[in-house]
């Protein structure tokens, strides 16, 4: 597989990014389901322009990744102590991957390592120790997260594991339909690994 790397261009989120970023967001979120069944979410141009309205540094702690003829192809979203995150409460010293996105065509090309890096020297400029990350069993990107010196501290129940709750029942009627064998998206089952690295 060709390297796309030597021809990314990342640049910090701007307002004339928002469009691409709801298109990538939506797709990220919509290939994650809970128990085979319900998409994690969905986020519209107006929510995203709502969370960087609440907490404009969360702008400048985000980066899309740009390739020549193909357009936005990624983007990754830091957050750190003080911004707001549904998911995770960051601790002093901690830098939190929030999310990381690259779209199908442009995977395993060196856009994801791209994205890493740019978000690893904005937690070393902030004077962070570590940084962390959740994602979902069974997310291949965990080889990634890996191999950048990412190590699973614990496996932890998603928060929308308890939300959600009462629709486990559904797994054992409609999963083996709405999520058959080979499918391209993959189940939490409400499982979720919490992963760290130290920052050098």
């Amino acid at each position: 597989m060709s390297s796309l790397a030597n021809n990314v261009r990342l640049e910090v989120v701007e307002e004339r990014h928002i469009e691409e970023l709801a298109r990538m967001r939506s797709s990220f979120l919509s290939s994650k389901h809970f128990c085979c069944c319900l998409p994690l979410g969905f986020d519209s141009k107006s929510d995203i322009r709502k969370e960087y309205k609440k907490c404009p540094e969360l702008m400048q702690v985000a980066a899309v990744a740009i390739v020549p003829e193909m357009g936005v192809v990624g983007f990754v979203q830091m957050v750190f102590e003080g911004m707001p995150c549904e998911l995770h409460k960051v601790k002093p010293g901690e830098a939190y991957l929030y999310m990381l996105a690259v779209d199908p065509e442009a995977r395993g090309k060196g856009v994801g390592s791209a994205l890493m890096k740019w978000a690893d020297g904005v937690s070393k400029d902030r004077g962070c120790a570590f940084m962390s990350l959740e994602v979902i069993h069974g997310n291949p990107a965990i080889g990634l997260y890996e191999r950048k010196g990412y190590v699973v501290e614990k496996t932890t129940a998603d928060t929308l594991f308890t939300r959600l709750i009462l629709a486990i029942p559904m797994c054992f009627f409609f999963g083996p339909v709405i999520c058959p064998s080979g499918s391209p998206n993959y189940c939490s089952f409400g499982v979720s690994y919490y992963m760290e690295k130290v920052l050098e």
